[in-house]
């Protein structure tokens, strides 16, 4: 009976012996769990501008905590990320969506805040002064917006052009009469400078700034002879009379129909006659028989010419334009002859004379 007694005490003392170093061995594990933990735990900081979330985590992945905090939205953006050593602090800031309308089509773009032109920029445009915005580009929006963004911009090019060339008649005396020979042409090019107008990248408008000549035109020539064959000379000027009191440096030919042989050009015009009046003519020579007045326009001052009624019944003879007068505004085509007497202008009256340029 006494070595039951004995055997059952000892039974008990071994168990509460036991206990107790489980408990130790236990504990002592907990501590190391404890402490191992506390040197692999990372801290995250979190900062939305108003409020800092702390987080303690074996799991340093950023986006991770981020997903798991109750943010006030989550629609954010990181906007800085700072590591030293198991501390990682991380900023951010809440976005909203902007929608912005460039002609026919909507883009929406996350935005953190700051001026209209901000967000245009953000969303890649480039605003400036010639642009139409609502709300201004000025405008400081920090919630959902609708813009209106027309993009105007102006563009300067240039192209270029082709400049006709013309055929000018020329009469010549040292070609035979009637015959026509040419001397061809070549069109010139000019460089047009111009600014053209674009909205939403579509041109509605060019304006013409400038023009440039690259190449000038060269005009072609039609060339007609004027020289009267020797048979058909019956006379010159030193054997006709004349009003004119002028002498040409050599007598001009003249042909049986008493014009001349040689020429430049002819023209038929609306003549008239004045006299003397007092003063000198407009290039300052004295008025004479033979000076005449014109249009320097039409005929320029120092023009050598012949000129005559077409009957004949006139012979003004070899005259100078060297005068002209009021007259070239109702006719800037006529001429005005200067005679000795008023009766001999009376008698001269209006008349179509024929004038033969000779240089």
């Amino acid at each position: 009976m006494l070595e039951k007694i004995k055997y059952c005490l000892s039974q008990k003392l071994f168990s509460r012996q036991a206990r107790i170093s489980c408990i130790a061995v236990m504990t002592a594990v907990t501590i190391a769990v404890i402490t191992l933990l506390g040197f692999s735990l990372n801290t995250v900081k979190i900062f939305d501008g108003e409020k800092t979330y702390t987080v303690r985590s074996i799991n340093v992945n950023v986006a991770s905590v981020l997903s798991n905090l109750n943010l006030k939205s989550d629609r954010y953006k990181i906007t800085k990320t700072t590591v030293d050593s198991r501390m990682t602090t991380v900023e951010i800031a809440y976005s909203y969506p902007v929608y912005i309308t460039r002609g026919e089509e909507t883009v929406q773009v996350d935005f953190l805040g700051g001026t209209v032109k901000d967000a245009l920029i953000s969303a890649g445009f480039s605003p400036d002064e010639y642009d139409f915005i609502e709300p201004s580009a000025d405008t400081v929006i920090s919630d959902t917006v609708y813009i209106d963004y027309t993009d105007v911009e102006y563009v300067n090019g240039s192209y270029t052009e082709a400049i006709p060339h013309t055929v000018e008649t020329v009469y010549s005396s040292a070609s035979a009469a009637g015959t026509v020979t040419t001397e061809s042409g070549a069109d010139g090019v000019k460089q047009v400078n111009y600014t053209e107008k674009l909205v939403n990248g579509v041109s509605l408008e060019k304006t013409v700034t400038g023009e440039e000549i690259v190449q000038a035109a060269v005009n072609g020539k039609e060339i007609v002879g004027t020289k009267k064959a020797a048979a058909n000379t019956v006379s010159t000027s030193a054997s006709v009379k004349c009003v004119s009191t002028l002498t040409p440096s050599a007598p001009i030919e003249l042909d049986k129909n008493g014009a001349p042989v040689n020429y430049k050009s002819k023209i038929t015009a609306r003549a008239t006659a004045y006299t003397y009046t007092g003063h000198n003519c407009s290039t300052g020579v004295a008025p004479q028989p033979g000076y005449i007045a014109v249009n320097p326009k039409v005929i320029p001052y120092g023009t050598k010419m012949y000129i005559k009624t077409a009957d004949g019944s006139v012979i003004y003879g070899y005259a100078v334009a060297a005068d002209t007068g009021g007259f070239i505004k109702k006719y800037p085509n006529g001429v005005d002859l200067f005679m000795s007497t008023k009766s001999a202008c009376r008698s001269f009256g209006v008349r179509n004379v024929e004038i033969y340029i000779l240089e």
